[in-house]
């Protein structure tokens, strides 16, 4: 392959720890969904089943069917939508489902095969989940299937992008009228809230399980939320990147000065110039919005500027200024360690003006992960 992701296990191993030494392993959720936030599905479920964790969760009843698949036989939840055919599937693979809304609580109690639940509050996110102020409502349609009931559940709108919480604890409050109309009908489940920016700055967000996702890849939700972590706790916690993305040179080519360099002839060489071109473009997950930016890639652990515009499958690097010959094949670093330099998918996410959830996210699944670090 020209262009592969490398997954480290350690480092993915390391951040599992680090959760469960803070919130308790039965109290750690790891967060597959998004092809677990681009890493690879299997690749991570791989890795994380040597720490035999109690819950996984996910987004899609798929993904819940796979994990089956792949072996898992602890606690799923499926914490995005579902429809009502998927409910049979959730039943037969003994997923729990997020339900949250009227229209799906009406399938549910028509349906002849009944999946687990955790009934999700909107209580400030207006996505998904019924209102608090209808949970009397929705404990009382459910009282007669208590044995089904798992888990009340409910999702930060305002923790990651700020370091003031007021309007958390203004979602906890809510939160807390919800579990009450439960309680007061003796349901017996798990209260659960926390992401990992929650779990990391709010420890009253924590309850009784915690749904860790990008923490769990070694990132840290936002600055805000390193920021305010720092604060609260005057250090900081390792988290370790689990992802590295590498290619090689394909060619080399001079470019005469005044010559344009790609599509639109947006880059002109103020000089003579040597391009690689490396195998990765917009197909691939590298976004076509850094091209022009200050973006560049690591290429014998020396900084090489992305010069025109970036292509579906393709890149143009300037290579003019590398003091040491570059050749084809050569190792190039999207992102990751090449020597004592370093990219990080925050770098590459602000190059692209976007935030690193997504750029991961996108990066295209056909992509061969490799795990290292065994």
């Amino acid at each position: 392959m020209l262009n592969w992701i490398e997954i480290s296990a350690a480092n993915l191993r390391h951040n599992f720890r680090v959760f469960a030494e803070v919130i308790g392993k039965a109290r750690l959720a790891p967060v597959l969904k998004s092809n677990a936030y681009g890493h690879g599905f299997a690749e991570s479920y791989e890795i994380l089943s040597a720490e035999k964790p109690d819950w996984i969760a996910v987004n899609y009843v798929e993904e819940g069917a796979r994990l089956r698949r792949l072996g898992f036989a602890g606690r799923i939840m499926v914490v995005g939508p579902f429809v009502p055919d998927e409910m049979a599937t959730a039943t037969m693979e003994k997923l729990e489902i997020f339900l949250g809304h009227e229209e799906g609580l009406a399938a549910w109690l028509a349906a002849k095969e009944k999946p687990l639940l955790h009934i999700e509050f909107d209580t400030g996110m207006s996505r998904q989940g019924f209102h608090p102020e209808d949970a009397e409502n929705i404990a009382a349609k459910l009282e007669i299937h208590k044995g089904h009931v798992r888990g009340v559940c409910m999702h930060f709108a305002n923790v990651e992008d700020v370091t003031e919480h007021d309007y958390a604890r203004i979602q906890l409050q809510r939160f807390e009228l919800a579990k009450k109309a439960f309680v007061s009908r003796s349901f017996e489940f798990i209260a659960h809230s926390a992401s990992s920016a929650s779990t990391l700055i709010l420890d009253d967000s924590r309850l009784d399980l915690s749904r860790i996702g990008i923490s769990l890849y070694g990132f840290w939700p936002s600055q805000a939320t390193r920021i305010s972590y720092k604060q609260l706790q005057g250090r900081l916690v390792e988290l370790k990147p689990v992802l590295s993305w590498r290619t090689k040179i394909t060619s080399i080519n001079r470019v005469a000065q005044g010559q344009y360099i790609g599509y639109g002839c947006t880059f002109k060489a103020r000089h003579e110039m040597t391009i690689a071109v490396i195998p990765v473009g917009y197909f691939e997950g590298y976004p076509r919005i850094a091209s022009g930016s200050q973006a560049y890639v690591l290429i014998h652990g020396q900084r090489c500027p992305i010069v025109g515009r970036i292509c579906m499958n393709m890149m143009m690097i300037d290579v003019t200024d590398i003091k040491s010959q570059v050749r084809v094949e050569d190792l190039v670093t999207m992102i990751g360690q090449d020597q004592s330099e370093c990219i990080t998918s925050g770098d590459v996410a602000t190059w692209s003006e976007t935030i690193h959830y997504e750029l991961l996210a996108r990066l295209n699944p056909t992509i061969e992960r490799r795990i290292i670090d065994r």
